[in-house]
């Protein structure tokens, strides 16, 4: 008969005490003398083992923290991990990067993937706490904070006990907005993403708000979210270009990333229209490439690099003095550069 394996949740629930508090103790951190000898009475009486990311503090090893990401070759995933890579090796962490995928289908696969893994808590960014509904997610998020301590990076979810790292998607929006606006634009589109992921489906949402706030046109029954690549922000312009006249037409885009800002330009190009003469582009991201491009890229910086730093900083402190849950918003910054025709002027109505 399979043994059931005992977990730090156990020994939290038996010894009537946080997880925070049951690490604390097993890693030789602050705790009252009632916590400690309550944590030990709970771990003899389980048979709590621990597992080999929390004994290597009797070795000298440095402890390992896990980066539970979707897509290494997003430049902004890429940014993000090497924020929490630096962060975590200042601190004298190892960080083990775990690619899994929380797609229909995956989920279990992926769950076991990532609680298996022999770390003392992770930062989950991407699919892990974008994709499927909130219920869904909260359930998931719940499943690994129960092994482990967790920081979020995307939308918060409530219900889940942990630090939670988010941009204001929203502000995002309404900057790129409010610049395109000044600058004279009045039909403005909004290209790229996925109905899926929450990211994504509120800068949608938001756009949509502000458009209509500024009593602006906009095209619901036009589906442009495509995806997260070049290939898509091709084939959304092809879209929307193809069939419009020169009256009807877009005057501005703008796109879910850079990735599909870069196949937009590539694509108006290849129809002969020009940016930003004829259709000024924004990106978001602030991906390295941006200011190298044909003409530059007007873009959104989310701080990526910063949220990765963030993301560990307070994972690690959660893990020395235990935590609340609590969610910090962070800023966004609206990159000018030549896409957006800025130096052009306003456009003349």
């Amino acid at each position: 008969m399979e043994t059931k394996t005992v977990t730090i949740n156990d020994v939290a629930r038996e010894a009537g005490v946080s997880i925070a508090t049951v690490s604390r103790v097993l890693s030789g951190g602050s705790a009252s003398a009632a916590a400690r000898e309550r944590v030990a009475a709970a771990a003899l009486a389980l048979g709590y083992r621990r597992p080999p990311a929390e004994r290597r503090e009797e070795t000298g090893e440095a402890h390992a923290l896990a980066l539970v990401i979707s897509d290494l070759t997003n430049p902004y995933y890429s940014m993000l991990c090497a924020g929490a890579e630096q962060a975590a090796r200042l601190a004298g962490w190892s960080l083990i990067v775990c690619q899994p995928e929380f797609t229909p289908g995956a989920e279990e696969i992926s769950l076991e993937r990532v609680m298996s893994l022999p770390v003392d808590g992770a930062v989950l960014v991407g699919s892990a706490v974008e994709q499927g509904g909130v219920d869904e997610i909260r359930r998931r998020l719940n499943r690994i904070a129960k092994r482990m301590p967790i920081v979020t990076i995307g939308p918060r979810v409530e219900g889940v006990s942990c630090v939670n790292i988010t941009s204001d998607l929203s502000l995002s929006v309404r900057k790129s907005l409010a610049h395109l606006v000044t600058l004279g634009h009045r039909r403005i589109c909004f290209i790229g993403g996925s109905g899926g992921m929450r990211s994504p489906s509120a800068r949608r949402r938001a756009y949509y708000e502000e458009m209509e706030r500024l009593g602006l046109p906009t095209d619901r029954e036009q589906r442009t979210d495509a995806g997260f690549t070049p290939q898509a922000g091709e084939f959304c312009v092809n879209r929307l270009f193809s069939a419009a006249t020169p009256q009807n037409r877009p005057t501005a885009i703008i796109a879910i990333n850079d990735l599909v800002a870069l196949g937009a330009l590539r694509q108006l190009q290849r129809m002969g229209l020009r940016v930003p003469e004829d259709v000024a582009l924004i990106g978001c991201d602030n991906q390295f490439f941006t200011p190298y491009l044909t003409p530059a890229l007007t873009t959104v910086d989310l701080h990526p690099f910063d949220h990765g730093v963030t993301a560990i900083e307070e994972l690690i402190g959660t893990l020395k003095n235990g935590g609340s849950a609590y969610s910090q918003i962070r800023e966004c910054s609206l990159i000018v550069r030549e896409s957006c025709g800025a130096m052009l002027g306003a456009r003349s109505l």
